[in-house]
Formats: structure tokens, sequence, C-alpha cells
């Protein structure tokens, strides 16, 4: 079930982009899981820890190891439980 917040914060617009532009990804995300969830917080913007985990179907100690990568290259930033594109 989600919180208030999160029902809010999924309320909320989120980030237009241009669906002819292609997305490019940083050389150094290349693990298929890693894509996934960089291009994901691209489209979404900033979501929970949960919430990614639900929408991705990935466990969490595999989004917490792919989450500490991607922030080692500057590509997400955490905030607590909230996770965004950096």
């Amino acid at each position: 079930m989600m919180t208030a917040a999160q029902l809010e914060r999924a309320a909320e617009p989120q980030p237009e982009r241009a669906t002819n532009e292609p997305i490019e990804l940083p050389d150094e995300v290349t693990s298929p899981p890693a894509k996934l969830v960089y291009l994901y917080l691209l489209v979404r913007g900033t979501v929970t820890v949960d919430e990614l985990g639900a929408s991705l179907g990935l466990p969490k100690l595999t989004l917490f190891s792919i989450l500490q990568t991607l922030a080692g290259y500057g590509l997400v930033v955490r905030d607590g439980d909230d996770v965004s594109p950096a």
C-alpha cells in the first residue's frame, strides 16, 4: 500500500521527454539491470527505493548495489529512501 507521500509524489507531473530524442546511456552503465534502473529514473524522476523495486521487480539488495554503483559515477543522488537522477 502506498503512503500519502508516495501518492502525492505519484500525482505530481513528471519531467517530460521528447519521444523522438534518443537517450544516451553513460559508458559506465553496462549491466542490463543498471541500465533499466537508470532509464527508469530518467523518465520518472524522484522515486523511493520501494517504488523502484515494485515497478521494476528487482529485490532491494540488487537495487542497493546498483544505486551505490550509479551514485559512485555521479549518475544518481540518494536522499534517505528517495532516489533521483543526477
